[in-house]
């Protein structure tokens, strides 16, 4: 496997890193309700705590950034917030209904905020309330990703549903389109093949693909990892890297001409006993930040490994393993981890970790809500 370029702690738990837009510096959000700035030297492999900024007043869950200089963020305190680089202090705050988990920078002046109980909005500048809100989901909103035309944003859940949004429309005539219930929480998500494919990363590992303009079912799906993939970041349009809850990074082909679709190798281990919670890109995408439970809490990757992967190089080539107990690529070599204790109050962690049963609400039922699967061949044919 590949080696950390370095590694960061944060005073505590760290859910998630996130590059600045230009500079070396790390946003991250951690259990605290603070965001510490990290500065940091890739070549000389230093790094040292710059600010931090106390956005909330419980965890702070995910933090981005707008600009060179206003940080968006939300956490179990249920507020969305604006905090500014330059001071130091908040500017801006928002209430939500339920606690935030999720969060997306859509532009300079709007993000997206899915919460703990399936709500999902849009702010907009510092306006007193949303701009555009839904609550079509029944459960905790994992993660979020925008399709290319840049009005539809796909948002995955733990109710088992991919939902699709129209971000100009409030309500269900924003709802374009909804999955069918997949039998599985939905973690994390990915858009891909320009526009055309979005994968999803699952409780049980397996990685559902669906065609973009057919949102009823999935039309593919890549097995191989042995837990839950809690985090996933596109590295090309025939690629991502993910994150498990076994600790481990790999890189995996999605509808690749020459590689099809397949897990390649493994590019790192953060840590056997800890999940990974989330992973960001440097806005070069040379450089991957993965954060987890473990010490350190941060550490961050060369991609150039996984490049050269998907360049069709061999995992024992790249990573130049002996052939006397060398472990195979991908899944085929891919011991299981025995699950971690956290020791995070339940109160502070984001749903996922507490393994909640789903709800039986009419949504998670195939076939139950007509409006879905007329939805769902809003986009067939384009």
């Amino acid at each position: 496997m590949g080696t950390t370029l370095l590694g960061i702690d944060t005073k505590e738990h760290c859910f998630e890193a996130q590059f600045h837009p230009k500079r070396p510096l790390l946003a991250c959000a951690c259990i605290t309700g603070e965001v510490e700035l990290h500065h940091f030297d890739r070549e000389n492999r230093t790094h040292e705590l710059a600010q931090s900024i106390t956005s909330h007043s419980k965890s702070c869950r995910a933090a981005k950034f707008l600009t060179d200089s206003i940080l968006a963020s939300t956490g179990a305190d249920k507020f969305a917030a604006l905090s500014d680089l330059e001071t130091g202090k908040q500017v801006w705050r928002c209430k939500l209904k339920a606690a935030g988990y999720s969060l997306l920078a859509l532009d300079t002046e709007r993000f997206a905020i899915g919460d703990d109980d399936g709500g999902l909005r849009i702010f907009e500048g510092r306006a007193p309330k949303a701009a555009v809100s839904w609550s079509e989901n029944t459960d905790f909103i994992s993660d979020l990703a925008m399709g290319v035309d840049g009005t539809s944003l796909c948002a995955v859940s733990g109710d088992g549903t991919l939902a699709v949004y129209d971000v100009r429309k409030s309500g269900e005539k924003g709802l374009i389109a909804m999955s069918d219930f997949q039998d599985d929480e939905l973690l994390s998500v990915a858009i891909l093949r320009r526009g055309t494919k979005v994968i999803c990363g699952t409780q049980t590992g397996v990685l559902p693909i669906f065609s973009w303009g057919d949102f009823g079912d999935q039309k593919d799906r890549i097995n191989g990892h042995s837990m839950s993939v809690d985090a996933m970041v596109k590295l090309a349009e025939d690629s991502i890297i993910t994150g498990s809850s076994d600790g481990k990074l790999r890189v995996v082909a999605v509808h690749s001409k020459s590689l099809h679709s397949q897990i390649l190798g493994i590019l790192g281990e953060m840590s056997a006993e800890y999940p990974i919670e989330r992973l960001s890109l440097s806005p070069d995408a040379s450089t991957l930040a993965c954060s987890s439970h473990g010490r350190p809490s941060v550490q961050l990757w060369s991609t150039e490994a996984a490049r050269r992967l998907m360049e069709g190089e061999s995992w024992e080539s790249i990573f130049e393993v002996p052939d006397e107990g060398a472990e195979g690529e991908g899944a085929k070599a891919d011991p299981t981890a025995a699950e971690s204790d956290d020791d995070s109050s339940e109160e502070e962690q984001p749903k996922k970790k507490r393994r909640k049963e789903k709800k039986k609400g009419k949504k998670n039922v195939p076939g139950s809500n007509a409006k879905q699967h007329q939805a769902a061949k809003f986009f067939a044919g384009l």
